[in-house]
Formats: C-alpha cells, structure tokens, sequence
C-alpha cells in the first residue's frame, strides 16, 4: 500500500504536470492526493496526463479561482473507491484496499493560512472523525501548520503557543498518530532558501496503525514547488532513507 501526498502549487503548467508523472512512475501509488491544483476544473484528460494510460479514477474539489484546488486519483486495480465527498479544505474517499479488502476513510487536506479559518477545519475534521470512531482513517496533504517550534526555521525567529497549539489540540482530540518523517525534515521551503517549515504529514488512526503497523512516511526532494512530495508505505523492503537533511 502506497499513497503519495504533494501541494504541487499548481497542475496547470506542462513542466508541472510531468514532474508528477515521474513521480507517479517512480511510486507507483494506490492513491496521490494534490493539494493546490488552482484548478476550477479536473476532467480526464488532466488525470490522464499526470497518472499515465493505467486505469484510474479520481475525485477533485475545485479552486477558488486560482486558489487552492484538490484532486484525489486512485488505480483503481487496487483501491475501490465508494463514496467520495467535497468539504471546505478537505476531500475525502471511502473504500476498501482490493487485495487485502480492508475499509479506509482517505482525506486530502488543503487547510488555509487564516487562523481562525483553521480553526474552523479543525473542528469540521473532528466531528467527523469522531462519527467514525475506531476505523482505518488516513489525513494527508498541507495543513499549514507545525506542531512545535522544532518544525519551523525562520528568519523571524519568533513563535508563539497559538501558531501550533489548536493544531496539536486536533490531533490529540481525535487520537491521530504523527509518524515521524523519514528522509526530510521540513516539506516546505521558502524562494530566499532562509525560511523552511514542516507543513505536509500523514496522520493515522490508531486502527489503521494496528492494521499496518510497517507504515513509514519518507519525504522526497522538491522540484518545481516549494514543497515536497511525501510518501506513506507499508512495503518492508522500501524503508526509505532513515537520514534527515533539509
């Protein structure tokens, strides 16, 4: 089971999309959930140029204008997908993983950089994680936010309890469990190389943890976007680099 997570900042570009058919070639993902595509609109033809001929279906939540933008894309030889389901900032797919017929909930989070915006992600998460009670349950994407000073660098200097203590609230509300990062210590960079924080995660029910308690999340190096693209895997023979660089 792979699934790839990457804020491309934006998919309308040809450079862009074929660097995410390269990673797509290279993972070969279950499922790759895009934050900030800046697309109103996703049709085949758009999937089919970043997933490739293999079979696939997939799921988007337009832009607002050129803002934001989610896509969700699965193979769909391994994932069936039955329900699929658009709130603000999030997409979410339910299903079951084909060969081993195990139910998942999947949400492809794209939260805003407004506080109080996020705030109100955070309780909209919760009230429906918490209607899902103890089920295989994945959240991935840019969720703009760290959840200690360690996972910010900045010219600034400066932190604050409020820049990280709702998102942590969120987390231990819902008993989701943060895996530490592989290969990466920060998902996000700023142009000036000076300011770089760790935005992009995966976050686990405990459920899903007990079913496939191999998982790891490896952060890959950035390309075109100023974030990376991270990777949850359960493949034993693919652990991925264990050393954290910038």
């Amino acid at each position: 089971m792979r699934v790839v997570s990457w804020n491309v900042r934006g998919l309308g570009g040809l450079e862009k999309r074929k660097e995410v058919k390269e990673l797509v070639k290279e993972k070969a993902p279950f499922v790759l959930c895009i934050q900030e595509t800046k697309l109103q609109l996703i049709d085949d033809f758009v999937c089919t140029s970043i997933w490739g001929p293999m079979c696939h279906d997939y799921s988007f939540s337009p832009s607002v204008g050129a803002s934001g933008g989610l896509v969700t894309i699965w193979d769909t030889a391994e994932v069936e997908v039955w329900t699929s389901c658009r709130g603000d900032n999030f997409l979410l797919i339910h299903g079951r993983f084909i060969k081993s017929n195990e139910e998942f909930y999947l949400f492809n989070v794209y939260a805003p950089c407004d506080r109080f915006a996020k705030q109100a992600l955070w309780t909209s998460l919760s009230s429906r994680l918490l209607s899902l009670g103890s089920l295989n349950v994945c959240l991935c994407g840019d969720f703009n936010s760290v959840r200690s000073a360690d996972e910010r660098r900045s010219v600034r200097g400066t932190q604050t309890l409020d820049d990280f203590s709702h998102f942590n609230e969120f987390i231990d509300e819902c008993v989701l469990i943060d895996l530490p990062l592989c290969g990466r210590k920060f998902t996000w960079f700023k142009g000036d190389g000076r300011s770089m924080s760790r935005l992009d995660r995966f976050l686990l029910s405990e459920a899903w943890c007990l079913l496939w308690p191999n998982c790891i999340q490896v952060g890959h190096l950035r390309g075109l976007s100023d974030h990376c693209p991270i990777v949850l895997s359960v493949d034993e023979e693919n652990w991925g680099p264990r050393r954290c660089d910038y």
